[in-house]
Order: C-alpha cells, then structure tokens, then sequence
C-alpha cells in the first residue's frame, strides 16, 4: 500500500512543471504588488486633493470618486492578470471568448438591466447626486451613504440596517445634506398666548443657540420666525427654522427644542397637551 502511494505521488510530482508553478507564482505575487501600489497611489492622490479643498461639499464628491476609481482600478487589474494566468496554465482562451460571445447573445436582454445601472450610476456620479457620506432617501429608503458604485448605492440606515439598490431603479434622490440644511422647528402654545410675545421668545432663544461655541460654526443665519402655521385642536402652531451646515439640522432642532422647553417653563408660556372635551346630554 505505502509502495503503491509513493509511486503515485511520484508520478504525480513527475509531471508538475516546476517552472510554471514558479511563473504562475510570480504573476501572483505581482497582482498583489501591483493592486497595493495603485489603490495606494489612487488613495493618496485623492486625499492631497481632498485636504486642500475647504468645502465640505467637494471634499465628498472626491472622496467617492476615490473609491469608485479604486473599485474599476481593481476590477481592470483582475481581469489582466487573471487572463495571463489561465493562458499560462494552459487554457486556450479563444474557446472560452467566443463562446463568451455566444452567451452574451443569449443574454443580451438580460445585460440590458446591467447597462442601464452602470449609465444611471455614471450619471449619479458625475453630477454628484450623491456623496459618501450623505444622508439620502432613496427608493422610499432613508439613510447615509456608506458606498456608490458604477451599479448600486449602499446604504445604510438609521437602526443600522444595509440597503443595497440598483442604480438602474433610482427615479428620485432626496439628499438632507447638499450644501446646507434646514432645521425646521414647530412650535405649539396654548390659544390663551401672546403669540407676538412667543414669537420674540423664538427669536431671542434662536439668537441664543447661535452664539453658544458649540453651535456657532453649524448654523450658518439667524433663525427665520415664519409665523403662525395653523390652528390645532388643542394649541396654535408656529413654525420657525434655522438654516445649518449639512448633516447639523437634527443636532440643531434637539437642542433648540430643549432651549425653547426650559424658557417657556421659566415664563411660564403654556406648553398644551392634547385634550378631549366631553359632555354629557341631560
């Protein structure tokens, strides 16, 4: 038995071309060599670029141009050495292209699904529809930007959950966070209020919020009273809001509703809740 396997391993080993292995293992190594050299040589010319620019807005657009060019870089690097390599081991690939051709008549209409996602993503990306980083709804789907390719846009939401969708089915992209925001506050007072009295309050604790140091450099104006909105069962509704950098309309809108919450206690403005009047027939 020991004999009989020492002979197959011999003959085995016989016939294995040490030359090619080594070859084989060269262009392997290089792959490696060459795909770390160039993600690092893309990486690094995006991120002089992106340190140089002063706006938020731009730095996005070319961090997502960072990473879908490493993303084609990788993909046009294993397609080249992969063929090398099968060409060495001795797969002709003239069969493999022409029945390729074959099976891309045979999937043509299917294909077409394909190439209308790379064309809508060519388009997502350079009109900049869409940056790494932003907060988006999509498809009916809301959530920040971790990932735009010439084919989907990963999202991800805020529970955490992933969404992959096709760029192909992108009808409408709604971005809260391309070149400034709002955060849009309403306000409910008691009917019994001096609303010209609450709307100063509005404006004086606006005016408060923008010049704390920890909100100065996020809000870009000063608040906007709009006025009385509408009237609510149990209250009136005025509605303000404050114009902020990017991504900061929700930071902005929970401290300014704590502000607004601590004055009207102190003034003693009525906060309604609702309520329900019943009466009873005699």
């Amino acid at each position: 038995m020991d004999k009989s396997f020492n002979t197959l391993m011999t003959d085995f080993l016989g016939k294995i071309d040490l030359g090619l292995l080594f070859k084989v293992a060269i262009e392997l190594m290089l792959f490696v060599i060459v795909l770390n050299v160039i993600n690092k040589l893309i990486n690094k010319v995006f991120v002089k670029i992106i340190l140089r620019m002063k706006d938020l807005e731009t730095k996005k657009q070319y961090n997502t141009l960072r990473l879908v060019s490493m993303s084609v870089a990788d993909t046009i690097l294993i397609l080249f050495f992969g063929t090398n390599i099968l060409q060495d081991l001795g797969i002709d690939m003239k069969p493999i292209l022409a029945t390729a051709g074959v099976l891309g008549i045979a999937v043509g209409f299917g294909a077409q699904r394909f190439v209308q996602d790379v064309i809508a993503g060519l388009n997502i990306l350079l009109t900049g529809q869409i940056r790494v980083g932003d907060v988006v709804k999509v498809q009916g789907v809301a959530g920040t930007v971790e990932r735009v390719t010439l084919t989907m846009v990963v999202l991800r939401s805020y529970e955490g959950c992933v969404h992959y969708i096709r760029n192909g089915l992108i009808d409408i992209i709604t971005n809260q966070t391309r070149d400034f925001s709002f955060a849009v506050l309403d306000v409910t007072v008691a009917y019994k209020e001096d609303i010209a009295h609450v709307m100063e309050v509005l404006k004086e604790t606006g005016d408060e919020l923008k010049a704390t140091p920890d909100f100065e450099e996020k809000i870009l104006d000063d608040i906007e009273i709009l006025g009385l909105d509408s009237f609510l069962d149990s209250s009136i509704l005025v509605k303000c809001r404050i114009k902020t950098y990017p991504q900061f309309q929700w930071e902005v809108k929970r401290k300014f509703n704590l502000m607004i919450k601590e004055k009207f206690d102190k003034l003693g403005i009525e906060i309604p809740f609702p309520q329900l009047v019943v009466t009873k027939a005699e």
